[in-house]
This record gives C-alpha cells, sequence and structure tokens, in this order.
C-alpha cells in the first residue's frame, strides 16, 4: 500500500513548464494549488512524497521529489530547480549557528530543578500510601 502526498506525477508534470513563457495561471492549472508560497523571493514550491511499508511494517520512502519555481515581478516563470531523492544531498545549508535564548545551567537553575524533583518525589510517596 502506497501513500501518496503532494503533487503525483511531479517529474511529468515539471516538464510542461517552459522557463519566460509558463506563468503563475499554467502553473496552477498543470500543478494545482500551492502548497508553499514564499512571497518574499517570489517562489512557490511543490513536492511529492511516496512512501510505502516494507515486509517489517516499517515505512520506507522511495519518492521524494520536490521543486522550486521561480517568477518575475510580472508573474512569468524565471527558472526552477527539482531536487530528488538522490540529490538532496547537494542541498547547502547556512553553517552559521544560531545562539539560544534559554536559561544556561547556572547554580540557581540546578538549585530549582532540584528542588521540583525532590518535591515530585515527595508527592509520588505520598500519593502512594
Amino acid at each position: 500500500m502506497d501513500n501518496v502526498h503532494g503533487v503525483s506525477n511531479l517529474k511529468n508534470k515539471i516538464l510542461l513548464i517552459k522557463t519566460d513563457k509558463t506563468n503563475k495561471n499554467d502553473i496552477v492549472r498543470i500543478l494545482g494549488p500551492i502548497p508553499v508560497i514564499d512571497k518574499k523571493e517570489n517562489r512557490w514550491a511543490y513536492f511529492e512524497v511516496r512512501e510505502t511499508k516494507t515486509k517489517t511494517g516499517k515505512k520506507a520512502i522511495y519518492v521524494n521529489d520536490y521543486v522550486e519555481i521561480y517568477f518575475d515581478k510580472y508573474g512569468i516563470v524565471k527558472k526552477f530547480e527539482l531536487y530528488t531523492l538522490n540529490n538532496m544531498n547537494d542541498i547547502k545549508f547556512a553553517k552559521e549557528k544560531t545562539k539560544s535564548l534559554g536559561v544556561k545551567d547556572t547554580f540557581s537553575k540546578n538549585l530549582l530543578s532540584s528542588t521540583r524533583k525532590r518535591m515530585e518525589n515527595a508527592r509520588k510517596k505520598f500519593q502512594k500510601k
């Protein structure tokens, strides 16, 4: 039994898209409603994920296609990029690290968490009786 998420047969459907000719209305007609819109970069994204259950009952993904379509200011396709299960590892991510705004391990945090644990343990002992 296969489960399909997103646009089925995405690879075949994007063959109908022509750069500098296809517009946003054509894209909606070909691929359907837009699941992901980035208005800042004037980009739409479509995906297709197909998964099946293995003999052991685990889910295995065998199709994972993702296409990004970029438009100019008039709504005409500038370019589109297709990522498949094989070339998804080629996507480059930023190497910058985000600083955590969470509470650091300080003396007061450790003291409060240890007090909380003691109170929870005492409550459990009291509830058992």
